[in-house]
C-alpha cells in the first residue's frame, strides 16, 4: 500500500526530517540535509505544502519520496495556481509509483483550492521525470530557459 501524508507545523517534523536524512538520494535529487527549523520555517509560510510518500508492507513503513509546493496568487485577477518546487523519489525506491501518487495528490489539492493550473519544471535531460509528467497528460509542455543568480557569497 502507498500512502501520502501532508505535513503541517503540528506534525512530527523530527520524525520526517530523520527519515529524509537517512534515505538514499542521488544526483537526480539535488538533495540537501534537512533540519526541523528550516522545514518549520517553510511550513510557516501561508499556502505551503509538504508531502511524504510511504509504502507500508507488513506494518513496515518505508519512505518512497517527498514533494513540496505552494499555492500562489497572481498580482492581477486573484488567479491562484499551484507551483511545485520539488518531487523527489528516494534513489533506492524508484519505479514504485511514488512520483505519480504525489503528483496526483498535488493535482487534487490544486482542484480543491480552486487553482487555475498546476505548474512545475524539470531539466530536459531528466528522462524519468519527463516521462512521469507526460504520462499525467499535461495541457501544455513548454520549452524554457531557466536562470539562476546567486545573491550571497559563501563565507
Amino acid at each position: 500500500m502507498i500512502t501520502v501524508d501532508q505535513f503541517t507545523l503540528d506534525s512530527d517534523l523530527n520524525a520526517i526530517v530523520n527519515e529524509i536524512n537517512q534515505a538514499t538520494w542521488d544526483e537526480h535529487n539535488d538533495m540537501c540535509q534537512y533540519d526541523v527549523a528550516s522545514l518549520s520555517a517553510y511550513l510557516q509560510r501561508q499556502d505551503t505544502i509538504f508531502l511524504a510518500c510511504h509504502s507500508i508492507h507488513a506494518h513496515v513503513k518505508t519512505l518512497l519520496g517527498i514533494a513540496s509546493a505552494r499555492i500562489e496568487i497572481k498580482p492581477y485577477g486573484q488567479e491562484k495556481w499551484l507551483y511545485v518546487d520539488e518531487v523527489d523519489s528516494c534513489a533506492d525506491q524508484r519505479k514504485k509509483g511514488a512520483g505519480k501518487v504525489m503528483m496526483q495528490y498535488l493535482l487534487e489539492l490544486a482542484r480543491q483550492n480552486n487553482c487555475e493550473a498546476l505548474w512545475l519544471g524539470t531539466e530536459s535531460e531528466n528522462i524519468p521525470a519527463n516521462a512521469l509528467y507526460r504520462s499525467l497528460k499535461p495541457d501544455d509542455i513548454a520549452e524554457f530557459v531557466g536562470y539562476t543568480y546567486e545573491t550571497y557569497s559563501a563565507q
